[in-house]
């Protein structure tokens, strides 16, 4: 799940020679193979790193110094990108980096469909370490992600591939794409239960009072606390302009300092009212008092018949499953492409996904199923077990790659630049 890097100092002692009762030199096994700005690159570190390279293609195939030396190459580059990191001011707000911490924790034990003090219990069992030393050692390997790209961010930022250069890549390098197997290709159209107006509006005037009260003099974290069981509070982590809802950042970055919205600020979790506690120029934290919206039983009942419906008119040639989930689907991801996820690898897909697409041959339609508070049908399009990549269906992977392979390229002649402005003295 995360790499330990443990350095240790090993030392054994010689054989003593004959008629020769003193004591051998010990023999160091640990060593520096690099310096770089002032950071050492330790025989250890190298090691690891070239057991993780094992599995890219053709590596083993090169003589062992070549490895090496590749390997060291790149743990110097790296190095030499976070060499940047006191020349361009670039840091990472603790707040934030718990945050994706948490973040992590949450998605790796839904992935294993385990409760998080399950996975604290496994994590002490099987390696032995407390959940708070795994922690610290997520903080380390994500703060130096962040720091990395943000570097690249700073320097080489977004690129968007124009149409010509996408079909030039591709017709240069469409060989060397990876191929996709054992793959699917399916679509969805999603319905949410949304609660009705009346509800809504009874909760958004229970915030309005919120509001009145706090203008009153009553603190922000007491009514949080004791208003009622669908609220809660947030001193939440930093939050980064774009990452977050929309109407919520925009009606933050209108307040100043200490101030609360005048408005209760409307989201999919509900209706908020929110308070500035901080402001940077890439972002802002946050109070938040969060009065959820549940819908009834009449609205889960709407969303399913909706859907049910829908469903019997595609399958009565009515309407086509693409116009439905364009017209109809709330899936922010999918209906703009006629609900579609394209091909995906059956090992990548979502486990409920593949658990229903199990059941479809080509060209079914699923029953009605709620995922995510939300009410699904899935259709199979399409199976095969060995593809490749085309400019017709996979347009959107090929501009990711090419964009990919464009910003690479930019950062090496960044990196080759700033080689000649730092320190580097190897020793291997």
């Amino acid at each position: 799940m995360f790499r330990i890097l443990l350095t240790l100092l090993c030392f054994v002692s010689l054989p003593f020679a004959a008629g020769n009762a003193v004591k051998s030199e010990p023999v160091l096994f640990e060593s520096i193979v690099a310096v770089v700005d002032g950071k050492v690159v330790l025989h250890s570190d190298l090691m690891t790193q070239l057991y993780q390279y094992q599995t890219t293609p053709g590596f083993l195939q090169l003589p062992e110094r070549e490895q090496m030396s590749r390997v060291l190459g790149k743990i110097i580059e790296e190095k030499i990108l976070l060499s940047r990191i006191t020349r361009d001011s670039i840091t990472v707000d603790d707040a934030e980096l718990s945050q994706r911490v948490d973040m992590h924790v949450r998605s790796l034990a839904a992935r294993q469909n385990v409760s998080v003090a399950a996975m604290e219990r496994a994590i002490k069992e099987q390696l032995g370490i407390s959940m708070a030393q795994y922690r610290e050692k997520l903080m380390e390997r994500f703060k130096d992600e962040m720091l990395l790209s943000r570097i690249r961010q700073k320097h080489v930022g977004i690129i968007n591939p124009t149409r010509k250069e996408v079909d030039e890549f591709y017709s240069v390098y469409k060989d060397s794409i990876p191929r996709q197997y054992d793959c699917l290709l399916f679509s969805t159209i999603s319905i949410p239960i949304e609660p009705s107006k009346q509800i809504s509006d009874s909760v958004k005037n229970a915030a309005i009072a919120i509001i009145d009260s706090l203008d009153r003099g009553i603190h922000f974290s007491s009514i949080a606390k004791n208003y009622n069981r669908n609220s809660s509070i947030d001193t939440g982590a930093y939050l980064r302009r774009g990452s977050g809802h929309p109407e919520y950042e925009r009606a933050a970055m209108r307040l100043g300092i200490g101030e609360w919205t005048d408005q209760p600020v409307l989201t999919k979790e509900g209706w908020n009212i929110i308070r500035l506690l901080g402001k940077k120029d890439d972002g802002i934290k946050t109070a938040n008092i969060l009065l959820k919206i549940e819908p009834s039983k009449a609205d889960t009942l709407r969303a399913l018949h909706k859907l049910d419906s829908l469903k019997r008119e595609i399958e009565k040639g009515n309407i086509t499953f693409s116009r439905a989930a364009t017209e109809f689907s709330k899936d922010r991801e999918t209906y703009f492409r006629g609900g579609s996820f394209g091909w995906q690898e059956r090992k990548a897909i979502d486990q409920v996904y593949s658990r229903i697409l199990s059941s479809l041959k080509v060209g079914e339609i699923s029953e009605p199923e709620m995922l995510d508070d939300t009410y699904r049908i899935l259709r199979l399009d399409n199976e095969a077990q060995v593809r490749e990549y085309n400019l017709d269906e996979d347009y959107n992977i090929i501009e990711n790659i090419t964009a990919s392979y464009m910003s690479n390229l930019k950062l090496q002649s960044l990196i080759d630049q700033w080689r000649n402005e730092v320190y580097i003295d190897i020793r291997m």
